[in-house]
């Protein structure tokens, strides 16, 4: 079902390019059928009770800001009109979401006018209270599925919809950045290359790594080189293209993305994740009531906090293991909730694991830093926001080595990582952080301050304007008018590569999507290390019967 939108009228305003608080605002919504306009066809007025701000005027010339974007010199004190295409946000939960909130927030008291393109039905309450991001911040919610994860909120897919065409021109950007390469977003960058529009793409999740979990085995590489023809087909077409690790950045650059891929600093709130945090009651809230724990059995036990969705990639069948080989006076809990917490729960012995849940804010701060150590599994991350969280409130760190860590980790510093897939060496991670707690707890603290949300923000702002510029310092784009045979043929161009690109997708990789349980994942770790243990046994019992038989 394709969406409807609003046509935004106001009165009268002397520049297409006026920022002007007064007539700039305007909402889209997503209540019945909508089609693909072409440009000098009006759009359905919107009704009042859907208007929830000021209009634009009738009087500006959208032409000149439609097909030439207005080529204009941009000072980096001079506020934009920024498109984010985030199918996740607020209130939907993860490391993403939480970046833009931080960023917007930024954004916006610089003056920066941001519409959001979403599939989160729930975005939008995300600014009500706060007068500049209700100034300054207005959302298209179009249609999407709901992936359940019992985090306040559906995992939204966006559809691929015409209607994003719509919105980009209403809204008039003078840059777009798109989140991720899912097949809304594909398209999202199919229409901002053929409107002419700077792009800003920035990668977050490492789609190659999960092709390794939800691909069957034998379409993996098909998969995977399909994807990377995808992404590499799009992404070319950026002014800039942004991750958020060194690691990824490489990596990306070696599957063809354009060089170079810019890392995008990540930020902690340092001041709500703080180790002035600590709660004891909230300390004896994560043991949970299943023990009956007391305070002082809840004082000495190590607590360990591990935060995340519960997903098969965060790899939680593999610290069920763990707990395994470590201390019986150890306790775990798990914040986060997911689809998977059904399958991953019965792996835990509920007398040394509690499921606590989700948890937010100043809870989720108090929690970080009522543990005492913060552990996790996962070895898929392209940076892990929880990592940072931890040391921000003073919690060691104990994972899985990746590559991301490199960018803020010290080993034997701000904690300790293991092998991946190595339980001896996970074993040995923790026995060591636990002998050295305090140590790593200040050195944890102290390297967290070195990463602040401004920081991050003041870098997407200079990247923004240097989008804008790279884009017009081209030949082909200066002074470049777009006819309306020239803007049609673009479009239609432009669709059609996207159109290929996921017919490719949904024949070479659709077809071979799997989830596999965790419960069976784990299965069958166990049973390779029993096997493993049992094959030992057997040859050192073959060895005592030969010394034996031989005296």
């Amino acid at each position: 079902m394709l969406s409807s939108f609003a046509t935004a009228t106001s009165s009268s305003s002397s520049s297409p390019y006026e920022t002007s608080r007064s007539w700039w605002k305007f909402n889209f919504t997503t209540n019945s059928c909508a089609t693909f306009f072409p440009s000098s066809v009006s759009l359905p007025q919107e009704t009042s009770g859907i208007n929830r701000a000021e209009k634009r005027p009738k009087s500006i010339n959208h032409n000149h800001q439609l097909y030439t974007n207005g080529y204009t010199h941009h000072d980096n004190d001079e506020p934009l009109r920024i498109l984010i295409f985030a199918e996740s946000f607020p209130t939907f939960t993860s490391g993403v979401t939480r970046r833009f909130k931080e960023i917007i927030r930024r954004l916006a008291k610089r003056q920066h006018h941001i519409h959001v393109i979403t599939g989160c039905k729930n975005a939008p309450t995300w600014v009500e209270g706060n007068e500049l991001l209700e100034e300054y911040v207005t959302f298209s919610i179009l249609p999407s599925t709901d992936f359940k994860d019992k985090i306040d909120c559906a995992c939204p897919f966006l559809f691929p919809n015409p209607t994003i065409y719509s919105v980009i021109r209403r809204f008039s950007p003078d840059v777009i950045h798109i989140i991720e390469q899912t097949p809304g977003a594909l398209l999202c960058g199919a229409f901002a290359k053929a409107l002419n529009i700077p792009i800003v793409w920035s990668s977050h999740t490492n789609i190659d790594f999960y092709l390794s979990t939800y691909i069957r085995l034998g379409a993996i590489t098909m998969a995977t080189r399909t994807y990377q023809f995808i992404r590499l087909k799009h992404l070319m077409h950026s002014s800039i293209n942004l991750t958020v690790s060194k690691d990824f950045a490489d990596f990306m650059e070696h599957t063809g993305v354009p060089h170079p891929v810019i890392v995008w600093k990540t930020g902690v709130d340092s001041e709500l994740f703080n180790p002035t945090q600590h709660s004891r009651s909230m300390r004896y809230r994560m043991f949970g009531t299943y023990n009956n724990f007391t305070e002082e059995q809840m004082d000495s036990i190590t607590l360990f906090l591990c935060v995340g969705r519960i997903s098969p990639e965060k790899n939680f069948e593999f610290l069920s293991l763990v707990l395994e080989r470590i201390p019986s006076q150890t306790f775990l809990c798990i914040v986060g909730d997911g689809p998977f917490r059904n399958t991953v729960e019965p792996l835990f012995p509920k007398d040394r694991v509690y499921f606590f849940g989700f948890l937010a804010g100043e809870e989720l701060a108090s929690a970080y830093a009522s543990a005492d150590f913060f552990i996790y599994a996962s070895i898929s991350e392209t940076f892990g926001q929880v990592y940072l969280e931890a040391m921000a409130s003073g919690t060691p760190v104990i994972a899985a080595e990746g590559g991301q860590l490199k960018e803020f980790f010290v080993n034997g510093e701000h904690g300790y990582f293991w092998k991946p897939d190595n339980l001896d060496s996970a074993e040995e991670a923790i026995r060591l952080a636990m002998k050295n707690r305090n140590y790593l707890s200040k050195k944890a603290r102290q390297q967290a301050l070195k990463h602040s949300w401004d920081s991050a923000s003041d870098q997407v702002n200079d990247i923004y304007y240097e989008a804008i510029k790279k884009h017009n310092d081209k030949e082909e784009n200066k002074n470049k008018n777009m006819n309306k045979l020239t803007h049609i043929w673009r479009v239609f161009y432009y669709f059609i590569i996207w159109l290929f690109c996921n017919s490719l997708a949904l024949f070479l990789m659709a077809p071979f999507v799997r989830v596999s349980p965790p419960q069976s994942i784990a299965a069958q770790k166990r049973n390779k290390n029993n096997k493993n243990k049992n094959s030992f046994e057997e040859k050192h019992n073959s060895i005592m019967t030969k010394k034996l038989s031989f005296s």
